[in-house]
């Protein structure tokens, strides 16, 4: 059986994607031309962990349910709710 917490989304996941970008990008602009040991280290962490957050979120997108429509049938069913608003206005 399904509990609500299996159900919530990650927020801390998507929340962490955005973060981890930044600390790419920062690695790669701090080096200044300066390359060592430890700053390729630091750089290859920081991208695996921002890889491993990528691959997480769509992972967990993938399995979301729902996404069955296509891009026409999503169209429909958008005007048809918006037919339905408006009537019950």
């Amino acid at each position: 059986m399904e509990t609500s917490q299996d159900a919530a989304v990650p927020t801390r996941l998507f929340a962490s994607i955005i973060p981890n970008l930044i600390i790419v990008l920062e690695h790669t602009q701090s080096a200044q031309g300066v390359v060592t040991p430890q700053t390729k280290q630091a750089l290859l962490q920081a991208t695996n962990d921002f890889k491993n957050t990528l691959a997480q979120a769509k992972d967990y997108g993938a399995a979301l349910p729902g996404g069955d429509l296509n891009f026409q049938e999503q169209n429909e069913l958008i005007l048809m709710l918006e037919k339905l608003r408006n009537h019950r206005l």
